[in-house]
């Protein structure tokens, strides 16, 4: 993909976002620092700031372990790590009260009709997602760019499917017949 169709997508798809009323009520939104390659997300923190929704960013706690989401606002301080992406230096945690209205969006190199979700291979979201104080809390939105989007992947038992799969053609819920909604 050129850096222009990542822009074009990921306004589309940050535009289909903010019209989901799950999006748009949520109280609590779990974000991420896009890398490159990424849907870039910032329109989708721009919002819920606007919404005076709090917000959450992933830090990298250590090579096994689930990351730790961390409260972040116009003014908090990034650092740069030793991978490829930012992260906030703040220490607010989000708790597990806070993730029962939480809204989660999830990057991916790839993502099924399904909910099937195709990491980086680290296992840092499925860890986080199925460890406290998420646990399985909160809906779960997966963006993904058009080019992401195949009919099926092979999931394991510790992948965790989303909710929702977000492309800029279209959304895909899971538990209801395959299709395009929007």
């Amino acid at each position: 993909m050129t850096d222009d169709a990542r822009v074009v997508q990921s306004r589309a798809i940050c535009e289909r976002v903010v019209a989901n009323d799950v999006f748009h009520t949520a109280r609590v939104v779990l974000l991420y620092a896009p890398m490159a390659t990424e849907v870039d997300v910032t329109m989708l923190w721009r919002d819920a700031e606007t919404r005076g929704c709090q917000t959450y960013f992933p830090r990298v706690v250590g090579a096994d372990q689930a990351l730790r989401f961390v409260r972040v606002t116009a003014d908090s301080e990034w650092c740069k790590t030793m991978q490829p992406f930012r992260q906030p230096r703040s220490k607010e945690v989000v708790t597990a009260r806070e993730m029962a209205e939480a809204v989660i969006v999830v990057p991916g190199l790839g993502f099924a009709c399904s909910g099937g979700r195709l990491g980086r291979g680290g296992g840092f979201y499925d860890r986080s997602l199925a460890a406290p104080p998420l646990s399985g809390r909160g809906y779960r939105i997966g963006v993904a760019f058009a080019e992401q989007m195949v009919d099926d992947l092979a999931v394991g038992p510790f992948d965790v499917p989303m909710h929702a799969v977000v492309s800029a053609e279209g959304t895909w819920v899971t538990g209801f017949p395959l299709g395009r909604a929007t």
